[in-house]
């Protein structure tokens, strides 16, 4: 935790950001909305009729013997005989219906909750009860309706309907609305939930609001930093704004305390490194879990190893994977580049038989292989054969003029050395 608590320090002190719960729109009360919650709370209980009550208690029995269809053939059979009864009846049909049959059950709710006489209890239960059974079927603009009907209501700020009505809203694709509720969520919650920041997350992110997106990931890594899975999306995040450094900064997070595990996240921070033009370690991050079998050997990957390790003049070790590449492939270019490579470490035949391997493989744009091949030749003392290599460079109409200039020196030295052309 030390480890983490001095990193987690330091990518903040670069982030420059602060943990802060915006104060977002909220059901608003005015004076008479309260004292109508009041009014209705303070409404009193009312009974059903006797022929409703008999009917109800009947069902009830035949309910809590699983006997699901006589309890509702008992229910709908019954007429209240005023507006509060047939409330009351239908609520009651509706949450047994809710167990077996949802659209039946939206019906009866819609039905009970209409003419607002029933009880406080009832009413705010029927209320919950319907948006939730309209959410279920994807009737989400329904859902969103009742959910609001109920705060206004209730008069509450719930946590848990709130982030209902921005699922619902998410579930619409309508991700900019989905921002108020879940920032409400957010704020009445009693303690910080994954799930509220899953979702505020998500919907920047489908609204393609990048710089919100890092922002509720940054808050995220904040309060629970040992979700190892935040601390991948925050560098992957920081790259859609091309901040490679906060990426990086992130990922070395993630590394440190083991929480990149998957091949993708491992190759994500190999790519950081280099982005950043730390190449030494772009590769011995890539070679380290290529040979652990963590990262697969494909020629991307050699590649990657081979060119990052040439970026960091760890030309011995660049030539040993472009040689890799070179088995897998078959192709000319590894092999120019391996011999590349060994020319800087004075490695000079075996440069020159990566050269002619790579002139066997492809012979279009020979010029540059066989001015490199003059050099070998050159630092080995074998000036016939150097000139000849020049010779072939003549061709490639690319490296005319290097030619020409190389091929004074090249007589200039014979002369010296004697030796005929």
């Amino acid at each position: 935790m030390k480890k983490l608590s001095l990193l987690t320090s330091a990518l903040f002190a670069a982030a420059s950001f602060t943990l802060t719960v915006p104060a977002m729109a909220q059901v608003t009360l005015t004076d008479a909305d309260r004292a109508k919650i009041e009014e209705r709370k303070a409404r009193k209980t009312q009974l059903p009729g006797e022929r409703v009550g008999r009917g109800v208690t009947r069902a009830f029995e035949l309910y809590s013997e699983e006997k699901i269809d006589e309890a509702l053939k008992v229910l709908t059979e019954i007429r209240g005989g005023n507006e509060f009864d047939n409330a009351f009846l239908a609520r009651f049909i509706g949450n047994i219906y809710a167990t077996k049959d949802v659209k039946q059950a939206i019906k009866y709710l819609e039905q009970a909750t209409k003419p607002d006489v029933l009880s406080f209890g009832d009413q705010s239960a029927a209320l919950k009860l319907l948006a939730d059974l309209q959410s279920m079927e994807s009737m989400h603009r329904e859902a969103i309706k009742n959910y609001e009907a109920w705060l206004r209501y209730t008069g509450e700020n719930d946590a848990d309907v709130y982030l209902r009505i921005a699922n619902a809203y998410y579930q619409l694709q309508d991700y900019a609305k989905v921002i108020t509720p879940i920032d409400n969520a957010i704020r009445f919650a009693k303690e910080p939930s994954k799930q509220h920041y899953l979702l505020k997350m998500g919907a920047y992110f489908e609204a393609k609001n990048h710089p919100k997106t890092i922002e509720t990931v940054e808050t995220m890594v904040q309060l629970f930093p040992e979700e190892r899975q935040y601390w991948v999306y925050l560098g992957n995040f920081y790259t859609l704004v091309e901040d490679y450094q906060k990426s990086l900064s992130a990922f070395q997070i993630a590394y440190a305390n083991g929480y990149l595990q998957s091949e993708s996240e491992l190759k994500m921070l190999g790519q950081m490194y280099a982005n950043n033009n730390i190449p030494y370690k772009a590769a011995t991050i890539y070679e380290k879990y290529l040979k652990s079998g963590v990262i697969k050997k494909d020629r991307t990957m050699l590649n990657a190893i081979a060119s990052n390790f040439q970026s960091a003049r760890e030309f011995a070790k660049a030539a040993e994977y472009y040689g890799e590449l070179a088995k897998l492939t078959n192709e000319a270019e590894p092999f120019r580049r391996q011999g590349y490579a060994l020319l800087n470490i004075q490695k000079y035949n075996d440069a020159l038989k990566a050269f002619n391997a790579a002139l066997a493989l492809d012979s279009s744009n020979s010029g540059r292989v066989y001015m490199s091949m003059v050099d070998a030749h050159l630092s080995l003392g074998q000036i016939r054969e150097a000139f000849r290599a020049l010779q072939q460079a003549k061709n490639d109409p690319t490296v005319v003029r290097q030619t020409r200039a190389m091929e004074g020196y090249i007589r200039e030295k014979a002369r010296i050395k004697n030796v005929s052309l």
